[in-house]
C-alpha cells in the first residue's frame, strides 16, 4: 500500500548540529497522525522538512510516492497544506485576501470560493476580520486564519505543528470537528502538539520523536494494548526517559 509519507534515515543539521538523526518513519494514507516529543525534539524541524522550507543532508522522503526533490518539488507542494508554529501569513494582506491568494496559487477552483471562506471563517469567529490586515490580528486569530485557508486549499496532506496552541477552547473543538472530517475523506493530517490529552483523543497514531529519533510508534492495536497498563503520559515519560523528581522544590 502506497504510504502518505516515507522517510528514511533523515538527518537534519544546525550548525552542524544533527536535530534529526537517521530518522524512519512510514505513516499510512487518510490518517490523523500524532507526533509527541519535549522541547528541542525536532518536531518542528521535522514539519519544516516536509514542506520543503528547510533542506535536509541525508535521507530520503517520499510523500504519496514522489520523491521529495527539486523535480518533483511542485507537484509535491500541490498536494500539502501546513498550518506552521508560528504560521506563515502575508502581512499587508486583508484575511480575505490571503485567502484568495493562497488558494489562487493552489489553483482553488473560484465559483463558490468567497462563499465557503465566509462560512469556515464564521465557524471560527474570523468572519469579521475578513477585511482587516493580517498584521493587526491576534495570535489565535493568526492561527485559526491558516487553518481556514489550509483546508479550502484541499490538500492530500495536512501538516499542523502545534495548531492549537493560543487557540480558544471552543475553536480548538471546532478544529478537531474539521479534522476528523478531513480525516473521513481521505486526507492524512500529520499534528504536532505538547498537550497529550489532544493527541490521545484526536490520532489515530502517535510517534514519540527524542533526540532526533523516533522512540516508538503506536498504532491504535499497540497504543489499546499498551494503555491498559499507562496512560500516555506514562508512555511518553518512559521513553523520553524523564528524571522523575517526586518531591517539590522545598521553597514553595
Amino acid at each position: 500500500m502506497e504510504r502518505a509519507v516515507e522517510i528514511k534515515n533523515l538527518v537534519k543539521c544546525y550548525e552542524d548540529e544533527p536535530v534529526l538523526r537517521n530518522l524512519d518513519l512510514d505513516i499510512p494514507p487518510g490518517t490523523i497522525f500524532g507526533l509527541i516529543g519535549p522541547n528541542g525534539a525536532g518536531k518542528s524541524t521535522l514539519i519544516g522538512v516536509l514542506t520543503g522550507l528547510l533542506s535536509f543532508e541525508e535521507g530520503e522522503i517520499n510523500i504519496h510516492g514522489m520523491m521529495l526533490e527539486p523535480k518533483n518539488e511542485l507537484e509535491i507542494k500541490k498536494l500539502i497544506a501546513s498550518v506552521l508554529q508560528p504560521p506563515l501569513l502575508f502581512e499587508q494582506f486583508s484575511s480575505l485576501e490571503f485567502i484568495e491568494y493562497v488558494c489562487e496559487i493552489y489553483e482553488v477552483e473560484k465559483e463558490g470560493l468567497i462563499e465557503k471562506a465566509y462560512s469556515l471563517m464564521d465557524y471560527f469567529d474570523i468572519k469579521d476580520y475578513a477585511k482587516i490586515k493580517v498584521n493587526k490580528l491576534s495570535a489565535g486569530s493568526r492561527k485559526k486564519l491558516a487553518f481556514v485557508t489550509s483546508v479550502l486549499v484541499k490538500p492530500k496532506l495536512l501538516l499542523l505543528d502545534e495548531p492549537f496552541e493560543a487557540v480558544d477552547v471552543i475553536s480548538i473543538e471546532r478544529m478537531k470537528n474539521v479534522i476528523r472530517r478531513l480525516k473521513n475523506r481521505g486526507v492524512t493530517i500529520i499534528i504536532t502538539s505538547h498537550i497529550l490529552e489532544v493527541v490521545e483523543n484526536l490520532c489515530n497514531d502517535i510517534a514519540i520523536l527524542h533526540n532526533g529519533h523516533i522512540k516508538a510508534y503506536l498504532d491504535s492495536v499497540s497504543r489499546k494494548e499498551l494503555q491498559k497498563d499507562a496512560s500516555l503520559q506514562e508512555i511518553f515519560e518512559k521513553y523520553v526517559e524523564v528524571e522523575q523528581k517526586d518531591e517539590i522544590v522545598d521553597w514553595l
